[in-house]
């Protein structure tokens, strides 16, 4: 899996994000999320995920963690720690234009390493 390193690699930037001033456990699940998942939520899949937004394609919106725990057609978006089987990270891996999200541009590798991350690390979502 070509995103595997990738993911990786920015698992080891997120916990060398420790400042010098902090304690060794600097990795903070509210600050990862919303300040690297959650832009990408927003700017890639609210536009169509979004209960905020009056649209839930497929049955599911991402603005809230109910939204993808519950998830839509296909059940819930995301299975913490399993990226294997999180349908959230096999569309946005799909090559199959009739699957792959965003279907109209796809997104880079950065913001799929780090959904694969946030999947990987249990996928903390502070919103209630």
């Amino acid at each position: 899996m070509k995103y595997g390193l990738l993911s990786l690699l920015v698992i080891g930037l997120v916990s060398a994000t420790v400042s010098e001033d902090k304690p060794a456990a600097a990795y903070e699940p509210t600050h990862f999320f919303r300040t690297q998942i959650l832009p990408i939520l927003k700017t890639r899949c609210f536009e169509c995920h979004s209960e905020a937004e009056g649209q839930d394609d497929g049955g599911l919106v991402l603005d809230s963690k109910a939204g993808w725990i519950e998830g839509g057609d296909h059940g819930p978006a995301v299975v913490p720690k399993n990226i294997g089987k999180s349908p959230l990270i096999r569309a946005i891996l799909s090559h199959d234009p009739g699957t792959v999200m965003p279907p109209d541009d796809p997104l880079p590798p950065l913001e799929i390493a780090l959904l694969q991350t946030w999947v990987l690390l249990g996928a903390p979502d502070p919103r209630e």
